[in-house]
């Protein structure tokens, strides 16, 4: 069985509306023992529990530090999970990079994007319209419950 390393994505600054679906999910996936590179996007103060990560006071967190720490986790990533029911530029970005980091010498990861089907009208159409056949490791699915989502992350990390 091949080694998961999963780099989960969604709103830090953005819209959090699904951020308790988001902290089910993590949970999940590190009770199956697999490693979440960004554990800190669930939690309370994210912005604090990853300036503790990149070792440095909340205040003293400079953008850059946020985006090389990142990529140097999608570089790692054999696996990036993205919830995209609240807006966020960063988790387009981050799936975008993960997409393609194969073509630059990285890490191939596969990714799974969800949304919640009562917030698709938030969900990027750039994002939801990435078919297997152009976008062969992109898998992008719609959930009603969190069970739904939760029985799509297995699925997917199987």
């Amino acid at each position: 069985m091949e080694n998961k390393i999963v780099y989960f994505a969604g709103a830090i600054r953005g819209d959090r509306i699904m951020a308790s679906v988001m902290l089910a999910l993590v949970r999940l996936i590190q009770k199956l023992g697999i490693p979440v590179l960004s554990e800190h996007i669930v939690a309370k103060d994210p912005a604090t529990m990853q300036a503790k990560k990149l070792g440095k006071p909340k205040e003293a967190v400079l953008v850059e530090d946020i985006e090389r720490q990142d990529i140097a986790w999608l570089d790692q990533a054999t696996h990036v999970i993205a919830e995209i029911s609240g807006a966020s530029t960063g988790t387009g970005r981050e799936i975008e990079y993960a997409r393609n980091k194969e073509h630059f010498g990285k890490t191939p990861a596969k990714i799974l994007v969800l949304y919640h089907l009562e917030r698709e009208f938030f969900a990027s159409p750039m994002i939801r319209g990435m078919t297997p056949d152009r976008y062969p490791n992109v898998t992008v699915k719609p959930y009603r419950t969190l069970e739904e989502a939760q029985e799509i992350v297995l699925q997917f990390l199987a």
